[in-house]
């Protein structure tokens, strides 16, 4: 690692903390959203009946893959809420180096 000064990683960590707040809640609305839709798939296949058969099954699979692309879209987000994690987490090593590098240019060392 290049010698950063501790400001300059403390300024890295607060925009690495920024954007992991914004995917971790972009990560929960839509693991909202994949729970929503797959209540919808769920209550409307709780309320088939014998009737119209086939345009209920068109409903049916419709709303699958509208519950399948929102839970894809979950599993997408929480992978990138991860990966802004990972790079918070090195921010962590980052600020304690530079803090460490820092004290030992304090004069008397």
């Amino acid at each position: 690692m290049q010698e950063e000064n501790l400001e300059t990683e403390l300024r890295k960590m607060e925009v690495r903390l920024k954007e992991f707040i914004e995917a971790e809640n972009e990560a929960t609305e839509s693991i909202r959203k994949c729970i929503n839709k797959f209540t919808e798939l769920n209550d409307f296949i709780q309320s088939l009946s014998k009737e119209n058969i086939q345009e209920q099954l068109q409903r049916a699979l419709e709303l699958r893959l509208e519950a399948i692309k929102a839970f894809y879209d979950a599993l997408e987000r929480v992978s990138k809420a991860e990966h802004e994690k990972s790079h918070l987490l090195e921010s962590y090593g980052s600020i304690i180096l530079a803090l460490e590098e820092q004290f030992q240019k304090l004069p008397g060392k």
